[in-house]
């Protein structure tokens, strides 16, 4: 039987007096199982077998990058104003950066764990964890203070929002002597957490419920729903009137008009169209495996790595423009809607001289899968005497729905230093 305890009473600068401090205790318990005089019949089977659990508090008082958020701020030349009777008197006044809130305390996280350690043969070892957090009082900005009231755009930090992740990891070793010259060991792992915001500081009677954050993960992108490309200008004409920008024509995209509330739509496709889509940028699902192999003199091994439930989202891709000039990348080349060709399936809407704000708005038409498995890294070797003479690779290969980049390197326009793929060729030597 194993218990453990843990009590901390933690203070921060970041808060007022009377807000300061904190208590964040927990406990683990843990029962070896296969140690019990009743067990001993299975341990041929299971060599091993311990259940656990834990529960336990964890406090932040990171407030983004700032210390001392609960004081005000104010930038005492601000605003400037003009006054007199000739309105020829000029002057500067203070403005608030931030008003106080002496009520700013420990963002806090409640975590729960329970979990086995199970050996099988002797060889095998499972670990298994299942686990849920529920953090509370986590800073943010008011967003639901009316400007009437007169904050405008300054700040206001509240412990107003809570966040729920939950999962499970798992791994798996096996490793065994098969004879004298073979040794294998094999690995994996499996990683699965998902979070959802339980409360936000955002109007919970929005006309358009769409935009609201509770109910949808942390990292996910709030975009347009893409239909296509429009054919010609009577579609146009028949379609919602889209105020994304101006200049609307055949060839560019064309958006799904969100209804309220209570079913109705306005017949115009502004901000207020946008909903949440795709998976986070931070990846739901990790996973690893691979072998270790020896045999002789002879050693080899790899390692696959992925990652799923993942979504990154395309941007920076215009080709033209005033300032900054690119070159026109080959798949936007190869397809895009042009008056020669009319493909409205193309993967690159009409191009224009200069950016389009009605094409490169954040949109479905520009989101992707981002989950990818690739051959991480392998290694073989050749030992002789005592020395080791070993072939290695790093990114081989990846293997993912989408072509145009590595998807590790995440959404944008892949116009950054790419993941390098590394060969080494070496040896070791051991002296006695």
């Amino acid at each position: 039987y194993l218990a453990e305890f843990n009590f901390g009473y933690n203070g921060s600068e970041n808060f007022a007096k009377g807000k300061r401090f904190g208590f964040f205790p927990s406990f683990a318990l843990g029962y070896n199982i296969s140690m019990e005089p009743f067990f001993e019949s299975l341990l041929p089977v299971i060599s091993y077998l311990k259940i656990r659990g834990s529960y336990g508090l964890v406090g932040n008082d990171e407030i983004g990058a700032q210390r001392f958020a609960y004081l005000p701020s104010i930038d005492l030349t601000g605003t400037g104003f003009t006054t007199g009777i000739n309105q020829d008197y000029s002057m500067s006044g203070p403005v608030y950066n931030r008003y106080a809130n002496y009520d700013l305390t420990w963002e806090t996280g409640k975590k729960f764990n329970v979990g086995f350690d199970l050996h099988l043969f002797k060889d095998w070892k499972i670990v298994a964890d299942f686990f849920q957090e529920n953090r509370s009082n986590i800073f943010q900005q008011r967003g639901t203070i009316p400007t009437y009231l007169g904050t405008a755009n300054t700040i206001v930090y509240a412990n107003t929002a809570a966040v729920r992740n939950q999962g499970f990891d798992f791994s798996v070793d096996y490793g065994k002597q098969l004879s004298k010259d073979l040794i294998v060991q094999l690995k994996g792992t499996f990683s699965y957490a998902h979070n959802k915001i339980t409360k936000y500081d955002e109007p919970s009677d929005q006309l358009y419920p769409n935009l609201m954050n509770v109910g949808h993960p942390l990292n996910t992108y709030l975009g347009y729903i893409a239909e296509g490309l429009f054919i010609d200008w009577d579609e146009i004409a028949n379609r919602a009137e889209q105020q994304i920008s101006g200049n609307v024509a055949p060839g560019d995209i064309k958006y799904k008009d969100i209804p309220d509330k209570d079913g109705n739509t306005d017949g115009r496709i502004t901000s207020s169209d946008r909903v949440r889509m795709g998976y986070p940028t931070v990846p739901e699902i990790i996973y690893g495996f691979g072998p270790n192999i020896r045999y002789k003199k002879v050693d080899f091994g790899f390692l696959f790595q992925g990652a799923a439930r993942t979504s990154m989202m395309l941007s920076g891709m215009h080709p033209f423009g005033t300032n900054t000039r690119k070159n026109v990348m080959k798949w936007i080349a190869d397809s895009h809607w042009s008056p020669d060709y009319q493909n409205i399936y193309a993967d690159y809407p009409r191009l224009t001289q200069s950016d389009h704000a009605n094409n490169t708005a954040t949109s479905s038409f520009w989101l992707r899968d981002a989950s990818f498995l690739k051959l991480k890294n392998a290694e073989i070797g050749y030992t002789y005497k005592n020395m080791r003479f070993y072939l290695s690779g790093t990114n081989l290969l990846t293997f993912s729905n989408f072509k145009l980049w590595d998807p590790e390197m995440g959404g944008g326009s892949g116009l950054k230093y790419p993941t390098t793929r590394v060969f080494n060729l070496g040896f070791q030597m051991t002296v006695n």
